[in-house]
């Protein structure tokens, strides 16, 4: 057994646990803010409104916006026409960005049948943005967009239900819609049962739903999903581990702005994990992470300076960035902040703050901490000298794997 308690750099907890809240506020809060952004209506109909589409992707808006308004002046009643102007309002292109102008664009063009106009004019009614807030009315466009297959609609149907806002709460009807959201494209509703799956959370748990659904959402760009799937190949949940897989699953996301695939590549580059190493490039990721606030970029910055990597070698400053991973609940910080006043690196040596990491950390489920505190309790160093208390914190490490923990649990058996 180590007794310095050191972990190597390169090892690590499952960082997924860490980020498993936030990313289920950022899939609720996405199935709705993605639907107060209409997705582009279906290209097609006058000339007039093909017209406008291609200015539209030219960033020609101001044409754009007289184009469609010269299609309605030929047909009164074409609904794309109207849709794109709302669109063109709701986004402030070409016009002044205006809720209420949208809003009233969109309620021309849904009652004669327009589907992306009935899913935006919904996404208004339930936030209230350009209208008053009225559920029941989100509601009642909502499904009717659904009805036609619209993926956003039936996202946001399966969030109304979810959330029982203009409808009866319903979790087996909101998964129903978030499914067929999902399966029609609609990348929150992918993340979201992806989510579900990993977690168990209203459907089997089931990892390797999961990854299919991240998968799903990854390949259509989407650099959140793209770090998740990233973080699932890397330890092996719902897919056979594949570090080359996770190291260009995490540089497309950390290249598409995400931030804790910033960390992650970063780690991939430090340690040539899937990705010729390069301790240069590793450090630049690190650090962006690290400013971002990521536990885990944190942590790895507190490495950079502990091994001169990227970094002047520095004990005090590593002490000090894994002292912020470890608040913000990374328990490899915790790990190495317990090592290193075990040994007194960085700071004065002592014991007793030495066990109270391991403690922190063995209590969120760390078997390498649980295997120093019961090598502690075993010596008496930091805590009450204690065999049954060692016991205790080795047997809880051995049922989790731990070699170490299983072979010293066989020592002492000789001694009692």
């Amino acid at each position: 057994m180590t007794r310095g308690g050191r972990v190597p750099p390169d090892r690590r907890s499952n960082g997924h646990a860490i980020v498993k809240h936030r990313l289920r506020i950022l899939l609720v809060a996405a199935s709705l803010l993605l639907s107060l952004f209409p997705s582009p209506a279906v290209a097609g109909g006058s000339a007039k409104v093909r017209q406008g589409e291609k200015q539209v992707a030219a960033r020609q808006y101001k044409k754009a916006m007289n184009s469609f308004r010269a299609a309605l002046k030929v047909d009164p009643n074409d609904v794309e026409a109207m849709t794109r102007i709302g669109d063109l309002h709701a986004s402030g292109l070409g016009v002044p960005r205006s809720d209420e102008a949208a809003a009233k664009w969109y309620a021309k063009a849904a009652p004669l049948g327009d589907a992306a106009a009935r899913f935006a004019l919904a996404a208004r009614y339930a936030s209230g943005r350009g209208v008053g807030k009225d559920p029941a009315a989100a509601a009642k466009w909502c499904r009717l967009a659904a009805d036609q297959g619209h993926p956003g609609a039936q996202s946001l149907l399966g969030f109304l239900y979810e959330q029982g806002m203009g409808v009866p709460r319903d979790e087996a009807e909101s998964l129903a819609w978030y499914r067929k959201a999902a399966e029609g494209g609609d990348i929150a509703a992918q993340k979201l049962l992806a989510w579900r799956h990993l977690e168990g959370n209203g459907v089997p748990k089931d990892p390797a739903a999961a990854a299919t659904w991240y998968r799903k959402a990854a390949e259509a760009g989407d650099p959140d999903a793209q770090a998740r799937l990233a973080a699932m190949c890397r330890d092996g949940i719902g897919v056979s581990r594949d570090a080359v897989e996770s190291a260009a699953w995490y540089g497309r996301a950390a290249r598409g702005g995400n931030a804790e695939a910033f960390a992650g590549y970063g780690r991939a580059l430090l340690y040539g994990r899937g990705v010729a190493r390069n301790e240069s490039a590793a450090a630049d990721w690190i650090r962006k992470a690290a400013d971002r606030g990521v536990p885990e970029g944190i942590f790895l910055r507190g490495v950079l300076y502990a091994y001169g990597r990227g970094e002047t070698k520095d004990d005090v400053e590593a002490l000090n960035e894994y002292r912020r991973s470890a608040e913000e609940g990374y328990v490899d910080g915790q790990l190495q902040i317990a090592g290193m006043y075990l040994e007194g690196r960085g700071a004065k040596q002592s014991d007793n703050t030495a066990a109270a990491w391991y403690l922190r950390a063995a209590e969120a489920g760390s078997p390498d901490a649980q295997v120093m505190l019961g090598w502690m309790h075993e010596v008496g160093r930091g805590v009450p000298k204690g065999l049954g208390e060692a016991v205790r914190w080795f047997r809880l490490a051995a049922a989790q794997g731990n070699t170490v923990a299983r072979d010293h649990l066989m020592y002492l058996e000789t001694k009692r």
